[in-house]
Parts: structure tokens; sequence; C-alpha cells
């Protein structure tokens, strides 16, 4: 792991609690006149030293706070710079690895990530997700916490099995290269080169081999298979997004899930039927949104860099 911390009671409080207490912080430090003010610094750090999680929330609370609200106006009624912040917060929560902290490797929102791992076998970590790695004597084995991979393994002098493995069981290499995309009901497996053995989490539940070209879904209680999967490798690890007729909120969806905050349609577009076709940069998320609005003639707006909007131009 890459790091633990722990508060007074030997582990992290409750995430949305944390997230209050320091967009508390945050307002108190702003609305602090000169008598009082070193006293809260002081005291802020005093409550910041217990647990780094709490210094890192508190600082992202302030980054978010600062780009929404210009310096003139941040001085406001606690209750409405408290209900903004925590706004935010949920805004941008599915982006903050809150409970993953302790991630062995880990991607933000639009970023994508080759690594190596110890026995040569490659993976590329898509958008937002987190993996945990556990090698063995016995074992080669990557835990997916969030998100998305795609795995090439490579053969093992001592042989050992080499499985990804989630929440609803685990996808076992017979020799292979893979996807894994974990959902909040399923694990998604496309097999591109050679067999996987999926085992579903209950050991009861019968497990089974897909081949190239396959696809299933796995839950904790049995394997569904779904249409067959393209061969190639998804198109995110060639760090591309590929659309191909696509309607307008399917694009803005996908996008959605390269940037950090809320990606929107203004209601005028629903209604319009638009699709595009086009290929944009995974990584570069404001210039794939200047491709789609170009080819579409759409215009871009934004209030803070988390919150933008795509409407008909004028």
């Amino acid at each position: 792991m890459v790091w633990q911390a722990a508060n007074e009671t030997g582990s992290h409080e409750d995430h949305a609690t944390l997230r209050e207490q320091a967009a508390d912080w945050v307002l108190r430090l702003e609305e602090a006149g000169p008598e009082t003010r070193e006293r809260l610094v002081a005291e802020c750090e005093a409550w910041q030293a217990t647990d780094p999680l709490r210094r890192q929330v508190l600082e992202q609370m302030q980054r978010m706070w600062s780009a929404v609200t210009p310096a003139p106006a941040r001085r406001r009624r606690r209750a409405a710079g408290l209900g903004l912040l925590m706004l935010l917060a949920g805004v941008t929560g599915t982006q903050l690895p809150w409970n993953l902290w302790t991630a062995d490797y880990r991607t933000a929102a639009g970023e994508i990530r080759d690594i190596t791992l110890p026995d040569g076998s490659t993976l590329v970590l898509n958008s937002d997700s987190a993996i945990d790695i556990d090698y063995g004597d016995d074992r080669r084995r990557i835990r997916l916490e969030r998100g998305e991979l795609l795995v090439r393994v490579d053969e093992d002098p001592a042989r050992r099995a080499f499985e990804v493995t989630t929440a609803h069981g685990a996808a076992v290499a017979l020799g292979t290269r893979y996807g894994v995309r974990l959902d909040q009901a399923y694990t998604d497996i496309t097999v591109h080169e050679s067999r996987v053995r999926l085992l579903p989490r209950d050991a009861a539940a019968p497990g089974e081999i897909l081949a190239g070209g396959q696809r299933a879904r796995l839950t904790p209680g049995a394997v569904i298979r779904v249409v067959s999967a393209r061969l190639q490798p998804p198109d995110w690890a060639d760090r591309r997004l590929v659309f191909n007729d696509a309607p307008l909120a399917e694009v803005v969806e996908r996008l959605g899930q390269y940037r950090q905050g809320w990606l929107l349609l203004d209601a005028d577009l629903t209604h319009r039927h638009l699709r595009f076709t086009g290929v944009v940069p995974a990584e570069d998320s404001d210039a794939a949104l200047s491709v789609l609005a170009d080819a579409l003639s759409l215009e871009l707006r934004s209030v803070t860099p988390y919150l933008v909007w795509l409407h008909p131009s004028e």
C-alpha cells in the first residue's frame, strides 16, 4: 500500500463528516478577523495533524472555494457558504478518491496510466481507476478497486496463476490479454486474446471460460454472457475516444468520465437528435469538448472548472 493514515481512534473518520468539518474550517478561516485568525490557524493545524487525510480534504475544499468564489465575494453567510462547498463536494465526489488513498496505483479523472507489473506483465489503467497489487510465491493478483483496466499477461517461470479480482469474483488469465471494468452491480470482462476463466465470488456458482472476442458480466453468483466483443483493444488504451454516429447525450456522458465535475446539456439540445462522428483525445477534456462544439455548432459555458454546459450557438 502507498500509505495508511489513522485518526485518534485508529481509522479514518466517516468521509461525509470529514468533508463537512473541512468545509466549516474553510468558512471559519475566511470569516476570521485579525484578532481571531492566528488562534484559528493554530487550531486548524492541530485538527489536521491527527490524520493526513484531513489535510488532503481541507486543501481540496480550499481549492474548490477559491475556484468558485471571487475574493471580494468570499465573505458571506456561513450557511450559504457551507452549502456551496458541500454542493461542490457532491459534484466532484465521484472524482475525489475518498476511500482509495491506500491503493497501490490510481488515476484521476482524465488520466490514463501504463503500469509494468513485477513479472513483466503490463496493464493500462483507465480514467478514475484504482488497483492494488498482490504478488507472492504462489500468486499474481490484481485487485480492481474502481474503474477499468486492460492487462497483457506474460508467462511466468514459476507458473503462478494470474487473476484480476473485484467484489464480484475473479478473472483468471489463461495466457491472454483482457479488459476488466468494475460496475456497482457487476464486473464486465472482455477477452481480446486467448482465454480467461471467470469465477463468481460465490464458490458454489459455476465458473465459465471465455475465448478471444467474447464478453461477459460477472456477478457474485453467476457469469452472464453478453454480445460478442471486438478483438481490438479499447480506444481509451490508445489515449483517444472514438465515436461513430453517436447520439450527443451518449458522447457527453462518456466525455464526462474523463473530466472532473459535471458536464451538462442544455435542455434545448436534448430534443435536436444531434449525432457525432469523430476521434477526440481522452486525456485532454477541454480539447475534446472544443472538437465536439465545433463539429455540432455548440457553445461551451462554464461557471467553474467543475461545471460546464453545452448550449446551442446563438
